[in-house]
């Protein structure tokens, strides 16, 4: 033992170890078959027991895994109809025409269509002394300048005319890329000094013609609906679920429906700027 060095005893350590585990093992094998049963039925509880209690929670997770919770949202009509009004009314402004002897009255309500203010109305009469103006949903109120009317859909575009060196964020309605289909929900707004909501659906079309020839294409002028006319008002628009703008009352269309914004969008080139 005094000529040995230290990794030589700690080897002699590990044999005597090693054999000493051996020998305690053969004599509890023979102690436990030597044993009453009910001393070995004993023992087994306490060894289950005792892996049960080590067995950690995460490996029982994934043997088992938990059962996940599957939530079904459902969507109201009348959730997206409001959410459609919302979206819209910063894009609504009511025009006012002040004649030569100060005589302010309620022209129609007209649409921003574009970033820079262009505005979509329905065409009335333009009185060249008049002056023209917008108010919009937070109050604020802009002069406009009258610009192209197309007789063809009886529409009128205006520009907002802003005093120098002042900004203003408009909200443009998002014009809608998809035809409209029978049966479809439609929500116009109107009233002459505060939003009236009225809502229908799709019932019919008014087909038109356009080309010559062997060219001639039909295509939707107008829109028939249910929806209710008593608040509605000239240039009243109309929106989708979505909230995208689908057409506007016009003057020239026929009595309960209105023009298809995809008309106008042709005539007058609008689009999202």
């Amino acid at each position: 033992m005094e000529h040995l060095n230290r990794h030589q005893l700690i080897l002699l350590v590990l044999l005597i170890t090693f054999v000493t585990s051996i020998a305690t093992g053969i004599m509890t094998v023979s102690l436990l078959q030597q044993a009453p049963v009910e001393v070995t039925r004993n023992i087994n509880n306490v060894v289950e027991r005792t892996i049960q209690t080590v067995v950690p929670d995460s490996i029982s997770s994934a043997i088992n895994p938990p059962s996940k919770d599957v939530t079904t949202v459902v969507v109201k009509e009348e959730d997206m109809i409001i959410s459609s009004i919302n979206k819209n009314i910063k894009s609504i402004v009511r025009i006012s025409e002040t004649n030569s002897l100060g005589t302010k009255i309620f022209y129609g309500i007209g649409v921003v269509v574009s970033k820079d203010g262009l505005i979509a109305a329905d065409r009335q009469t333009i009185v060249a002394d008049s002056v023209y103006s917008a108010v919009w949903s937070d109050g604020s109120e802009w002069k406009l300048v009258p610009l192209g009317v197309d007789k063809d859909t009886n529409s009128i575009f205006f520009k907002v005319n802003l005093p120098e060196k002042t900004k203003y964020d408009f909200s443009p309605a998002t014009i809608a890329s998809a035809d409209l289909q029978l049966g479809q929900t439609v929500v116009g707004l109107g009233g002459e000094t505060q939003n009236a909501v009225a809502v229908g659906r799709v019932s019919s079309f008014v087909m038109k013609e356009s080309g010559t020839g062997t060219s001639t294409v039909k295509y939707i002028s107008g829109v028939q609906s249910d929806v209710s006319t008593k608040d509605l008002v000239s240039g009243s628009p109309f929106f989708n679920l979505s909230g995208d703008l689908v057409g506007m009352k016009l003057s020239s269309g026929v009595s309960g429906s209105f023009t298809p914004v995809a008309v106008i969008h042709k005539e007058q080139n609008i689009v999202n700027q």
